[in-house]
């Protein structure tokens, strides 16, 4: 039923073609072009088929060493089983030029196995990892500014193929570039559907965490390639609380194991962002210092050094100066405090939860769209990021939040209409202390006026320079240019709320 599109993965199958690609590095010669192109921040993938181990999951298999010949740059890998025999090791090469490898194993036909592949340039559509940029913002690796504009589809992977195709189709229609989804199955009010498939093997509440439901992680992964195709980043959630199955009480041995196969398995995609837990204090089977363990072991053993955070209940923060995290991923409903939090955690604010719009009788899921937007207004002229959920009700309880589908609110088009202002601008934000909601730039200021209702609007420009003047309906999403201002702006406006001034220097 399900299948497998890997549209960016080069599978060598050693048992038919290995003689063609794998050989002692001392015989590999670049110049006789014996070896493999592989795109910058690409996928390379060797598979090897080979007799079951007893314990295919406790201990890598297989694992390679990657060397960049350049700069003696070594990148340690684990590799997986993938069932039915077949082995697999993957590598996300970070530096152009040649790499050698070489793979160790106790499986005798896999051991010792080297070989050479160059890292070129990559396509226009593969701009590389995020990461962190200019300690409140991200970029991609190509050194492209990235803003997030995210939406949450928390089990969407899990509902039949009819109901998947129709969610990446609302998607490829929208412009979210990031996605909250849980990478283990979910059961909580709107979500009582049991998947067709589970992580591990077994059923009910009786599950092996040491026998891995290979079926289940493909088709996981045939979505999050799905999404990279449509330029979307995957913040995929590792653990949460509401879980009818156990796998929220696995036992730190098993979180281990499942932490060292899901890094093996997805760590070589670009576009994976791992969160710890959605509302981690909820899990009351992990402690704080655990957390600790668990987040710090993600962080040393991915050898890309993907975004990493963890995301809190109502009931306060984490602690976000841990080393391990990246960014600061928080549940809140008021955005005021960002520039705090700024200051407290050095790191860039994703607000991934301020509620959502919708009409649900549960506070967190009613909304307005007027209120959503809002969320998003503030959380940008705050110099930090807000996503989106929905979760209008559904006879058949298809909210998007949880299942995907279609999506029925109004803000989709209006995040759209925000999202091309900070594009337009180019650089991250940074928010202005004080009670208004202005975020300035190089030569750029943008000032929401938020629910005030004024029909005078007054501000002194910065350093004399003369300023272009534009009124932004947030709501209607239209664009009035006003004129040039220079020293103190005072024009009329609209006696309405949501609205926004933009200045940019001339």
């Amino acid at each position: 039923m399900y299948r497998l599109g890997y549209f960016l993965i080069l599978i060598l199958c050693v048992t038919s073609c290995g003689e063609d690609i794998i050989q002692p590095l001392w015989e590999v010669d670049p110049d006789n072009q014996n070896y493999k192109n592989i795109e910058q921040w690409d996928i390379f993938e060797l598979s090897f088929n080979a007799e079951e181990l007893a314990d295919t999951y406790s201990t890598p298999p297989l694992r390679g060493i990657f060397t960049h010949n350049g700069e003696n740059k070594e990148i340690n890998v684990n590799g997986f089983y993938d069932g039915d025999g077949v082995y697999k090791i993957r590598f996300m090469p970070t530096e152009l030029g040649f790499w050698t490898f070489k793979l160790n194993s106790g499986i005798d036909t896999i051991n010792g196995q080297q070989g050479l592949i160059n890292c070129v340039n990559p396509s226009s559509d593969n701009p590389g990892m995020v990461k962190v940029n200019d300690t409140y913002h991200f970029s991609y690796a190509n050194g492209e500014k990235y803003f997030p504009f995210g939406t949450t589809l928390y089990a969407w992977f899990l509902q039949g193929d009819a109901l998947e195709e129709q969610t990446l189709n609302t998607l490829k229609s929208n412009s979210f570039n990031k996605i909250r989804m849980l990478a283990l199955p979910k059961n909580y009010r709107y979500i009582q559907n049991q998947p067709e498939v589970f992580p591990f093997e077994g059923s009910g509440q009786s599950f092996n965490y040491n026998k891995i439901n290979h079926e289940y992680f493909q088709h996981l992964e045939q979505r999050i390639e799905q999404l990279q195709a449509l330029g979307i980043e995957t913040d995929l959630i590792l653990f949460h609380p509401y879980d009818y199955w156990g796998f929220s009480r696995m036992g730190m041995e098993a979180n281990r194991k499942y932490l060292q196969y899901m890094i093996a398995r997805f760590g070589a995609y670009r576009s994976i962002w791992w969160s710890m837990a959605n509302e981690y204090q909820l899990m009351d089977d992990i402690s704080d210092a655990e957390w600790n363990e668990l987040g710090q072991y993600v962080s040393d053993n991915d050898p890309y050094g993907h975004l990493l955070s963890i995301h809190n209940a109502n009931s306060g923060f984490y602690d976000f100066t841990k080393p391990w995290v990246t960014h600061v991923s928080v549940q809140v409903q008021d955005l005021a405090p960002m520039l705090q939090w700024q200051n407290d955690y050095q790191k860039p604010i994703v607000a991934d939860e301020v509620g959502y719009e919708g009409n649900i009788p549960d506070k967190w899921g009613n909304l307005s769209a007027e209120k959503m937007l809002f969320q998003f207004w503030v959380g940008t002229t705050r110099g930090g990021y807000v996503s989106h959920g929905e979760t209008y009700q559904h006879p058949d309880d298809i909210l998007w939040w949880s299942k995907g589908g279609q999506l029925y609110g109004e803000t989709p088009q209006r995040i759209t209409f925000l999202q091309e202002i900070v594009n337009e601008y180019g650089n991250g934000l940074e928010g202005k202390p004080g009670e208004d909601y202005i975020a300035e730039g190089d030569g750029y200021i943008l000032h929401y006026l938020g629910e005030q209702v004024s029909d005078i609007y007054s501000y002194d420009l910065p350093d004399n320079s003369v300023y272009r003047i534009d009124l932004i309906d947030t709501w209607n999403m239209t664009i009035q240019s006003i004129g040039n201002f220079q020293g103190n702006v005072q024009m009329d406006i609209p006696s309405k709320k949501y609205l926004a001034v933009r200045m940019q220097k001339q």
